[in-house]
């Protein structure tokens, strides 16, 4: 089941366009065309994104040309309504841009007062080309203009009609979305070039505003997340990626610095009551969004602390607990209920719907750690634990924990890596990781593993555990065997397969198992589990987030299986908008409008200034395994406003026409 981009423009059911004959009609897209207008025999010498086609508009412009679906399409209405968004998002920094969009803009307005000349079209592609060539940043340079010089080239009749007072330029029902290489990693679609511009121009509360759009923890995202938006960034073609996930954490930090923001109260009371099973990032997402929108919503977590995987599986030295403390304490002052150290035994729906809950969501999460297949693991051996179980015994309070002289930790994810490098600040004496492949099949972070290292864990790879070595209940070792890489498994990386003869023991005082997380479904009826559970998940409606039972919607963990805190974030995002959608009666479905699409393709020059490479600060030395202390110190103020200057603001407009209903400016002729 593939899980849908998160950027959105919410599409309401019941408009649909269908395709009418071939599509594209007519395109431009990469500088390539392709043109099927009355019935044309020229041939076609370009593509379109296969993306477009399940797209619901007549016609579109984007950062990349023209594409039509519908030959009747008002190009110069369209063209206006671009150059409006177009404005919006030039920064006038440099001035080409602004200044070039604004002359052309001033041209339009000629157009409707009956003013226009054929000369007008002659300066609009000069000035289209003068900003990609002069523009002093990736948007000016080969978006900005880029299809407004097409709409000129390829449709001059419908622009001389418009001159001629024979055509008016008319709002078509139009939409607008932007996107850049790093929106589109960003598993919740944050807007990164955007709180990246507030940060430069020293906004950090706007861009805070920003950032809680779509990411309620941005303290705890801007230390924790996994960052795919910073292998998307295009400034890693000329130096280093652009420090996005620091930059999302300095604002948070300066926030915190100077007293926190409050988030904002619901302005309307509704009267639907909704159960959150969970108080996760999934969770967390779903009660502010909701109480936003004014409903009553109620958190019950089994835990004593709120943030889930969060608050129990990240060790202190990477998410201190007073930065998670503090964001989760801002979701609960909205007046979202919190009802912790409440474990659910058995959830019967028809008796909590009395108690008033209209809807429910299960974020849950995956709190179990998951059988090795190992001989012996299941046996009670003091020595012999699971990952996800010491970490959280790391946060209830690390001091009551034993030192061991020789400890492994079988896996090579993240929380492997967290339990590895815990151990040292515990005191042992040597902690090692054994892996079944090599380093490049790890899925722990690169960053992680680089830190790991440096403090002193070794990592042994193609290296499989087989047996639990134990005496008197007390582990005394492991049984292993050498393994060669094969051809790849289902997930993509290749299989292990043991070398026959190669067996060999491992002395131990302790072994952690950290190769995986399951769910816990006990509080469920079996009736529940086999309508709720697919595959030892729950599944939902990836958009949606709605289960098989009425009412019911689930997100994060438990439904994606362990994954990212800003993957389940999003979860909640969406199930919030959802169930409000639910409770109106209305269909829920986000249309991913750059799914697909290669957002870094461009058709003019592309321009990299030259910035220093802005580093990572961190606490340095062997003093940094004395104790759980954050290791990494973040940016100041100054030096992330100094970072923020290194984006090349590579963003990309797009704007299409949904509706065929016919309103007519309100400036110029016809007014």
């Amino acid at each position: 089941m593939k899980k849908p981009h998160p950027i959105a423009k919410v599409n309401q059911p019941g408009t649909p366009i269908p395709a009418s004959g071939t599509f594209p009609v007519f395109s431009t897209w990469d500088g390539r065309l392709i043109d099927r207008r009355d019935g044309r025999s020229r041939p076609d010498r370009g593509t379109c994104p296969d993306r477009f086609k399940d797209l619901p508009f007549r016609g579109l412009m984007a950062w990349n040309g023209i594409v039509l679906r519908e030959e009747d399409t008002d190009i110069p209405s369209l063209t206006y309504a671009y150059l409006r968004e177009a404005r919006k998002i030039s920064c006038g920094e440099c001035s080409v841009c602004m200044i070039g969009i604004d002359r052309v803009m001033e041209i339009f307005r000629r157009f409707m007062d009956g003013k226009g000349t054929r000369q007008d079209l002659k300066e609009i592609a000069e000035i289209a080309h003068e900003v990609t060539v002069n523009g002093k940043c990736n948007f000016g340079r080969s978006a900005a203009l880029v299809p407004v010089a097409d709409a000129v080239k390829w449709f001059r009749s419908s622009f001389l009609a418009l001159i001629r007072g024979e055509k008016r330029l008319f709002n078509h029902g139009y939409e607008s979305a932007v996107t850049a290489p790093c929106i589109e990693a960003c598993p919740a679609g944050l807007p990164v070039t955007a709180y990246i511009e507030k940060i430069k121009n020293f906004q950090f509360q706007e861009s805070l505003a920003l950032i809680r759009s779509k990411c309620i923890l941005p303290g705890v995202i801007g230390r924790a997340c996994t960052h795919p938006c910073e292998s998307a960034c295009v400034r890693r073609k000329v130096d280093e990626t652009v420090a996005i996930r620091l930059l999302k954490r300095a604002v948070a930090d300066q926030d915190l610095k100077e007293g926190c923001t409050p988030l904002p109260l619901p302005k309307v009371k509704k009267k639907e009551k909704i159960c959150i099973v969970g108080a996760g990032p999934a969770g967390l997402a779903a009660a502010y969004h909701l109480r936003l929108m004014g409903y009553a919503v109620t958190i019950f977590d089994s835990l004593p602390v709120m943030g889930g995987m969060a608050a129990v599986g990240i060790p202190d030295y990477r998410l201190p607990k007073d930065v998670l403390l503090h964001e989760t304490g801002l979701i609960r002052r909205m007046g979202v209920e919190v009802l912790l150290n409440r474990r659910i035994e058995h959830l019967k729906w028809d008796e909590w719907k009395k108690r008033g809950f209209k809807a429910f969501f299960l974020s849950i999460g995956a709190h179990r750690g998951a059988d090795i297949g190992l001989a012996g693991e299941n046996d009670i051996v003091e020595g012999f634990e699971q990952g996800i179980d010491f970490l959280r015994e790391i946060q209830k309070g690390h001091s009551g924990i034993k030192s061991a002289h020789k400890v492994f930790i079988l896996g090579g994810g993240n929380v492997a890596i967290d339990c590895a490098r815990s151990c040292l600040r515990l005191g042992c004496n040597r902690v090692e990781i054994l892996y079944r492949r090599s380093r490049a099949e790890m899925p722990a972070m690169p960053e992680e593993i680089e830190a790991a290292l440096k403090e002193g864990v070794k990592i042994r790879y193609l290296t499989a555990p087989l047996r639990v070595i134990c005496k008197w209940g007390r582990i005394e070792g492991l049984e292993c065997i050498k393994v060669r890489l094969g051809a790849p498994d289902a997930g993509g990386r290749r299989k292990p397969i043991p070398v026959e003869g190669t067996n060999f023991i491992l002395k131990a005082d302790r072994v952690i198992a950290a190769v995986g997380q399951e769910i816990d479904m006990s509080f469920l009826t079996e009736k529940d589990k086999k309508l709720l559970f697919q595959g030892g998940k729950i599944f939902v409606d990836p958009v949606s987030c709605r289960t098989n039972k009425e009412g019911v919607f689930a997100g994060g963990d438990c439904v994606t299986g362990p994954a990212t805190l800003i993957e389940a974030l999003d979860m909640g995002n969406r199930a919030a908008r959802s169930i409000d959608a639910y409770f109106q009666g209305k269909g829920f479905d986000e249309m991913r409008i750059f799914e697909g699409i290669d957002t870094a393709s461009q058709r003019g020059g592309v321009f990299f200034p030259e910035r220093r490479v802005a580093g990572e600060p961190s606490l340095e030395g062997r003093g940094r395994l004395d104790d759980f202390a954050e290791i990494e110190r973040g940016f100041t103020q100054a030096e992330a406003m100094e970072e923020a200057r290194r984006c090349l603001r590579c963003y990309r407009l797009m704007v299409w026409e949904v509706e065929k209903s016919r309103q007519e400016t309100t400036q110029g002729r016809g007014k």
